[in-house]
């Protein structure tokens, strides 16, 4: 899951929403923050079916898309502006592959878009429920891993507990395991590769990979 530093810059506002009401110059850390939920699907083949996603937002993000989007100024998202919420998302973030990563032996899998990205509005919050599904065959043998993260840094998609990724299905003599990277050890670790790669592809390096929560499958 690439994007360059231009389309992050052009694109920072979380899913082309509200773009009046976020900074256009804003720095590389979180504006919009997101609790998560992943559940892997897998098949009866052995494959991995699909990725279901759950996102609850802040309330002040919440609280600005409920501005742009009530149409009758009621306070209250009636269906077709939560729909209409739903397709922005999903037409906006294909470009950043709806901030799913899926690898296998570290080969990134791509995903196709989702249908339909759902709605909803719950307790001064935005929800959203969708699933994508692998690009390329993922069977359920070497290594595959699996992340949720905004590319240019500006959404911060947060899984609370480690139960919130899970793998849904007969993993058969599969592990898996929540990795949650430390910056500090990361940042010592790679700290002369990474001013290479930066310095080598500035536009293309994915530096937020690296700090991203994942769950890693072994068979």
């Amino acid at each position: 899951m690439k994007t360059t530093r231009k389309n992050g810059l052009a694109r920072l506002a979380f899913a082309g929403i509200c773009l009046t009401a976020l900074p256009t110059n804003a720095g590389a850390h979180p504006h919009i923050f997101a609790e998560a939920r992943l559940e892997v699907m897998l098949g009866e083949d052995d494959q991995v079916e699909e990725l279901r996603h759950v996102w609850r937002f802040d309330e002040f993000f919440s609280s600005t898309v409920m501005l742009e989007f009530d149409a009758n100024t009621n306070l209250e998202l009636e269906p077709e502006e939560l729909e209409a919420i739903g397709e922005t998302v999903r037409q906006s973030l294909a470009d950043f592959d709806y901030y799913t990563s899926i690898q296998k032996d570290g080969v990134e899998l791509g995903v196709v878009a989702p249908e339909r990205i759902f709605a909803n509005f719950e307790d001064g919050q935005l929800l959203m429920f969708f699933s994508v599904k692998p690009k390329a065959a993922a069977p359920l043998d070497g290594k595959l891993a699996f992340g949720v993260y905004d590319p240019t840094m500006y959404a911060a998609i947060d899984f609370v507990n480690d139960t919130d990724l899970v793998v849904m299905g007969d993993a058969g003599d599969c592990e898996s395991a929540v990795i949650r990277p430390d910056p500090d050890q990361v940042l010592a670790e790679m700290q002369g590769s990474l001013t290479d790669a930066f310095f080598n592809d500035p536009e293309g390096y994915d530096v937020s990979q690296l700090f991203a929560t994942r769950l890693e499958v072994t068979c």
